[in-house]
């Protein structure tokens, strides 16, 4: 009897703390996908796709692999001014980015967002280039002080990318910024 006196109270407790740990998981899910279609509705360079950047985004280096297959590593500062304005190179480049079928995972003060991303590029100097890629993305955020960081991500095309579409992206890539071109590889 004095057993089950202690050990009830003692599995109340945990149901309790299982129960209000699954609550903040799902307010942490929650809280990631609106980060992630904050993105997808700011997509080209502005004042509000800076904001979201300065808001979201780890205070330190990031690391992308991007749809064509290049991976880079920049601050945050560099990632706010490249938001800031459009590209020199191209700059009545405007997308068009929906996003789909969230899945979040956490490990704690990490946590893996993978979705379906279409992406309509329009405004290209090169016409080329004004294509819709089917994409699969991950991203990973951190959690610092309460609040979600992204600090990397990746997509991968769902579908093969037409050769045209590769060289001109390589031509469009040797006449972005150099800081730009150095940050990738």
């Amino acid at each position: 009897m004095r057993l089950l006196r202690i050990t009830v109270p003692i599995c109340a407790v945990a149901l309790l703390v299982l129960a209000a740990t699954a609550v903040a998981q799902d307010a942490d899910k929650a809280k990631l996908i609106e980060i992630e279609k904050t993105f997808a509705a700011n997509a080209n360079p502005s004042p509000e796709s800076a904001a979201n950047v300065k808001h979201y985004v780890f205070d330190g280096d990031t690391t992308e692999l991007t749809s064509m297959g290049r991976v880079g590593t920049m601050s945050k500062a560099k990632i706010l001014e490249f938001s800031s304005a459009p590209d020199p190179s191209d700059p009545n480049v405007k997308s068009s980015v929906k996003v789909s079928d969230f899945h979040v995972t956490t490990y704690g003060s990490t946590a893996l967002v993978s979705y379906k991303q279409i992406t309509t590029d329009t405004g290209h100097k090169d016409p080329t280039l004004n294509v819709t890629f089917h994409l699969g993305c991950l991203d990973t955020f951190v959690k610092r002080s309460g609040a979600w960081y992204w600090v990397g991500g990746g997509c991968a095309s769902d579908a093969p990318i037409p050769q045209s579409v590769w060289d001109a992206s390589k031509k469009a890539m040797s006449q972005e910024p150099k800081d730009l071109q150095d940050a990738f590889h």
